[in-house]
């Protein structure tokens, strides 16, 4: 029995040092959204804040790998994943994604939520909206980058699409009815839309008009997403165990807590 635990300690030593070996001991380099609120967003300091900062600084700070983190413009930061310029983001794992990266379980999973224009002439028929086949005859805006949505649009021959910077631009197009529709993570497009309400300006009353389609139009769990030429790409096994640890010791849930009232518990 001794002689057996000797062995398969050697070995676990054996595989750190492997892979101490293969990374360098460099950080590993995630690049993420700058404006994803609360999930992930660019604080007031200029550094990243949100719950996937929180969650994933967690899961480094166990492994003992450090960390090197940074936010921008979310079509920028899929770039520099893509290219080399970071070993991974957070994301919804879509097909194109699939191709170079691999994926982690959920670290949470967040609600898309349809947004239009109550006053809109093609308001009755917007609520009639179940699935991306409904939408063939509206006017889509959209954020660039967002890769899950134009996935959908392609499959679904959705072609009459907005592509803008931002969410604040998003729902510009929406208030001033340049858009029928606009799909987006549901607790972030609430904040902005809050803010510009409150702002007030030349869009106040398309802004006081717009309202959502309830309930969820849909659920996307969100992994880290590591570029499969990285050295960090074989750990994906032991960054799973590290987040199944955090659920089980109440760690998720008290990242979460620190959005109580706006973020699910689940």
């Amino acid at each position: 029995m001794t002689t057996m635990r000797g062995v398969f300690i050697v070995i676990v030593l054996l595989a750190i040092v492997s892979m101490a070996f293969a990374t360098g001991n460099r950080p590993f380099v995630w690049a993420d959204d700058e404006d994803y609120w609360p999930a992930i967003y660019r604080g007031s300091n200029g550094e990243p804040e949100g719950i996937f900062n929180d969650i994933l600084t967690e899961v480094f700070k166990r492994l003992d790998i450090p960390l090197k983190k940074s936010v921008y413009p979310w079509e920028r930061a899929q770039m520099m994943a893509k290219n080399g310029d970071a070993d991974g983001m957070v994301t919804v794992y879509t097909k194109e994604r699939a191709t170079f990266t691999v994926a982690t379980e959920p670290i949470w999973e967040i609600g898309e939520t349809l947004f239009f224009l109550r006053t809109n002439p093609k308001a009755c028929e917007i609520l009639k909206i179940n699935s991306f086949e409904d939408m063939r005859n509206f006017r889509v805006v959209d954020i660039q980058g967002a890769g899950w949505t134009k996935e959908q649009y392609k499959i679904h021959g959705i072609k009459n699409v907005m592509w803008v910077p931002n969410a604040d631009s998003a729902l510009n197009a929406i208030a001033a009815g340049r858009a029928d529709i606009f799909i987006m993570f549901d607790l972030n497009a609430f904040r902005s839309l809050a803010r510009k309400r409150a702002e007030g300006g030349p869009l106040a009353e398309g802004f006081q008009n717009i309202i959502t389609i309830m309930p969820t139009f849909a659920k996307l769990p969100f992994r880290l997403l590591i570029r499969r030429d990285s050295p960090y790409a074989k750990m994906v096994d032991d960054i799973n165990r590290v987040l199944e640890e955090m659920k089980k010791d109440g760690t998720m849930r008290r990242i979460r807590l620190k959005y109580a009232g706006i973020v699910s518990m689940r």
